[in-house]
């Protein structure tokens, strides 16, 4: 789906509403900037446990921390506004997050991601990464530590999505200005994850 239409402005205030027992609260926020974005990542590191025979579980202990963090910066103070515990921080700041792939069509040496964000659809055009590009971005994304007890540390960096998105950028519809990096991250990896799709379905002998 393709518009010229303004559906996600990251200028605009937003105000998530949020209900709960009490009742609904409604939060005034700005969008987070890119290092925010950046930064928030980086505090929710991810904790894979290898349970045996293939099985795996996936953790990211303490995320509540630092999506509360997020949001004491970009909440908009207004007189009687309502207490937001740790875990209503994490629903707001998830709202906040949304990029879902709709998806994605080979158009030519390009790819067309479309996603589903805050207010709407908007759609990217990325020219094929080479494959150095991808081994870039892959090495510089998520850094990988072993822990005792059959457990991996991930810490992922969402600068190299932005880096990689900016260069293969050709054109994006649907927002009043700048792209933000949780949009270009989640448009970079859908965009590789077709390329490799694309490959073994070449590579096939099937």
């Amino acid at each position: 789906m393709e518009t010229n239409e303004a559906v996600f402005d990251a200028a605009r205030p937003i105000a998530i509403h949020l209900r709960t027992p009490a009742g609904v609260k409604s939060v005034r926020v700005r969008f987070p900037t890119d290092e925010e974005w950046i930064d928030r990542q980086k505090k929710r590191k991810v904790i894979v446990k290898q349970l045996g025979r293939g099985v795996s579980e996936t953790t990211i202990p303490d995320s509540q921390d630092a999506d509360a963090d997020l949001l004491a910066k970009i909440r908009v103070l207004e007189e009687n506004a309502p207490d937001v515990d740790a875990f209503e921080a994490g629903r707001i700041i998830e709202q906040l997050s949304q990029a879902d792939v709709d998806d994605v069509v080979q158009e030519g040496d390009a790819f067309r991601v479309t996603l589903r964000v805050l207010g709407g659809t908007v759609t990217h055009r990325l020219k094929m990464p080479s494959a150095k590009d991808v081994f870039d971005y892959r090495r510089g994304f998520a850094r990988v530590l072993d822990l005792p007890y059959s457990r991996q540390e991930l810490i992922i960096n969402l600068a190299p999505a932005g880096t990689l998105f900016k260069k293969l950028l050709e054109s994006s519809e649907g927002y009043a200005g700048e792209v933000p990096i949780i949009h270009q991250a989640v448009a970079v990896k859908a965009a590789i994850d077709a390329l490799d799709g694309a490959f073994q379905e070449t590579g096939d002998p099937n």
